[in-house]
């Protein structure tokens, strides 16, 4: 399933959709989904409206690639509507998203050549390959996505997949490659330098390439991927340090500006999975100082061992359905009285009495446009439990890029926190601390807007490799949680340890505090007194909890 989402992505900048559901709710839902796949997704409540939609856009020479529509819609009948857009296009490519499977509706739609008839509540994998007839048929008269990417010479995602379906019974070693800085690149000195930038650094990269058998590809607008023949680890480990070497000391100088960025490289090796794994085991790397992770087979075993990709995605539908998300609460203390401040939520799913951490699902769920469902899961769940703390305690829930580009997200923050009787100054909102997230203005206004309701901003992952003052003091978050790594820092006796001290001084001028969080040991927390931090977090405080119900 992972490999056909992938698949489906490519060429959304070319496609539109048109969703007709005078159901807001189901129509603004399923295009959160279908955003990952078009570029434009255009909903209307009634068959006129959307009959109009259709029509403008068809006299414009800009037809839709797609047309979803409900059977039972006011104004003029969903069938009447697949009437009419059939007589002024008889190609035009139709989906019918209904609540009833009944014969006539399908016998007639069949009649009207229409690809797909969808039954609410809408199952995924359905959409999915209907999506998949659709964009196949449409290729041979879009011819709109080349086999190779023209910056880097490299073939394309969907070239790699398939070499990889090919080679299920033969091993390989795979490196998973992020371009750091990319985004903020595009931002600052515009496509055709940076592209420039990245067409330099992989004619770089394959110039390393030396001693095996290998192919790189370019997998996604920051990611690239090196496909090995056979178990090379220890050619892998080697090639990756070298990278990393290289990347280091190359940039280019366009207009004023030094142009250079670091990598950070996720390896596997073996036979099953090799693709989805070097992918986990480069989402471990928070850090975009760069650096290399190797995925563990030990940390499969401890998790079960995925046959693929629908086995996780089975365990996030049970969750969901089942009422499984669970928020496991850990708690924030003051350095100096060790009270309990700050109850964070992290997220688990409970699948027959195994629990599975985010590094399990989370990739899988963003790419099939579930995490606002576990999001929302997540903060009904974790506002349930608000009443077993202790008085004027604050509970902290993360939000992704995912969630903050959810539109109903604040009315439903609100409409639970009422419900469970809960101030806004007592629930924190975990915001990941990332250059390209903060720098988008839509994201920036929502948390702007939880602030105004009262609400408390923790800024997440903030240090020397994401260290962007102007967000900060335009901000001014409640809490500042420093990078995983401060604690080292804070234990070296390099300068370094004064421009940690200087980040400091700024959160508090701002009167935000800050907290340290993977404390292992007490004599860590001597060190937080020394350096003034406010707040610690870890294992060595309080490992995480799941409050069970009476």
């Amino acid at each position: 399933m992972h490999n056909l989402i992938q698949k489906l992505k490519i060429g959304y900048e070319f496609r539109s959709v048109l969703i007709i559901d005078d159901d807001i709710d189901v129509a603004l839902s399923l295009a959160r989904i279908l955003k990952n796949f078009f570029k434009e997704c255009i909903t209307a409540s009634d068959g006129e409206s959307g009959l109009d939609m259709f029509l403008t856009r068809f006299q414009a020479n800009n037809p839709f690639t797609l047309v979803i529509t409900d059977l039972e819609l006011p104004k003029i009948g969903g069938l009447r509507v697949i009437s009419e857009m059939r007589a002024i296009s008889k190609n035009q490519a139709i989906l019918i998203l209904s609540a009833h499977d009944e014969s006539e509706f399908m016998a007639e739609a069949i009649r009207m050549d229409v690809l797909g008839y969808l039954l609410k509540p809408l199952s995924m994998p359905k959409l999915f390959a209907s999506l998949d007839k659709i964009f196949n048929k449409k290729v041979i008269n879009m011819n709109s996505v080349p086999e190779v990417d023209k910056v880097t010479g490299w073939k394309k995602y969907s070239a790699l997949t398939n070499k990889m379906d090919s080679m299920k019974s033969i091993p390989t070693t795979i490196l998973c490659i992020r371009v750091n800085h990319l985004s903020s690149m595009f931002n600052i000195v515009g496509k055709t330098f940076t592209n420039e930038y990245l067409s330099d650094l992989a004619r770089t990269l394959d110039g390393l390439l030396l001693e095996a058998n290998g192919e790189f590809y370019r997998t996604a607008k920051d990611e690239l991927c090196l496909l090995l023949d056979g178990e090379q680890i220890e050619y892998a480990t080697s090639l990756a340090k070298n990278m990393l070497s290289v990347v280091r000391y190359f940039h280019k100088y366009e207009q004023g500006i030094i142009l250079s960025s670091t990598l950070s490289i996720g390896i596997a090796h073996g036979i099953e999975n090799t693709l989805l794994q070097s992918k986990l085991a480069l989402a471990e790397i928070n850090s975009h100082i760069g650096g290399i992770s190797f995925f563990s087979h030990m940390k499969e075993d401890q998790h079960h061992t995925f046959t693929d990709d629908r086995d996780i995605l089975k365990i996030i539908f049970n969750a969901l359905t089942e009422e499984n998300v669970l928020p496991f609460l850990q708690p924030i203390a003051d350095v100096k009285t060790h009270e309990f401040i700050i109850y964070q939520s992290l997220m688990r799913i409970r699948e027959d009495d195994q629990l599975y951490g985010p590094e399990t699902f989370l990739d899988l769920a963003m790419n099939m446009g579930q995490m606002p469902m576990i999001t929302r899961s997540m903060i009904r769940n974790t506002f349930k439990l608000y009443g077993t703390l202790p008085e004027n305690a604050i509970i902290s829930i993360s939000l992704s890029f995912y969630d903050l580009n959810d539109e109903g997200i604040l009315s439903y923050i609100s409409y639970w926190a009422e419900r469970y009787n809960i101030s806004s100054c007592n629930i924190a909102f975990q915001i990941r601390n990332e250059i390209d997230m903060l720098e988008n203005k839509y994201i920036f206004d929502v948390i702007k807007e939880l602030q105004s309701k009262g609400y408390k901003i923790v800024l997440d992952n903030f240090g020397l490799s994401q260290c962007n003052f102007l967000n900060l003091l335009e901000l001014k978050p409640d809490f500042i949680k420093l990078q995983a790594d401060t604690i080292e820092k804070l234990q070296s006796d390099g300068p370094i340890v004064s421009v940690v001290h200087k980040i400091i001084e700024i959160a508090h001028t701002i009167s935000s505090k800050i907290i340290i969080s993977n404390i292992s040991s007490i004599n860590q927390i001597k060190l937080l007194h020394a350096a003034n931090i406010d707040l610690m977090q870890g294992f060595a405080i309080q490992v995480p909890y799941e409050v069970l119900s009476d």
